[in-house]
């Protein structure tokens, strides 16, 4: 009888795995990029959700407070609705935004309310007019 024999394969191994310090690197950008969307991007949503004042733009109204901090932005048919966003000026001083050319554009402009930062004399005003 004759017999069979198998015949050797050889044997075969992956090809080593280079790790690249450039890749790392990569990876860490990526992974800082996308913690800081997360981030901001909480934050952003957190200012919608919240009402916050500094996303008022025209024809969003906002209610009245005791403290600016409390004034929110809410749906014009909301009985908290207390004065209508006629307008937003960016980057400009209370003079400015109280003349003709800031919410003198809107007549019926009735307050301004300021977003500023301490120590800052410009910030984002919103030109105020009851909500009709």
């Amino acid at each position: 009888m004759s017999e069979q024999v198998t015949p050797a394969v050889p044997e075969t191994t992956e090809p080593e795995k280079k790790s690249s310090v450039a890749g790392g690197i990569g990876k860490k950008i990526l992974g800082y990029a996308l913690g800081a969307a997360i981030i901001f991007g909480g934050g952003l949503a957190w200012k919608y959700l919240s009402g916050d004042t500094d996303i008022a733009k025209a024809g969003d109204c906002i209610t009245e407070a005791a403290s600016a901090d409390d004034m929110k932005v809410v749906g014009c048919d909301k009985p908290e609705a207390k004065y209508k966003v006629l307008g937003v000026l960016e980057d400009v001083s209370e003079t400015e935004a109280d003349s003709d050319t800031g919410c003198g554009q809107w007549p019926a402009t009735t307050d301004l309310f300021s977003i500023m930062e301490r120590g800052k004399t410009k910030g984002k005003f919103l030109c105020l007019g009851p909500v009709a």
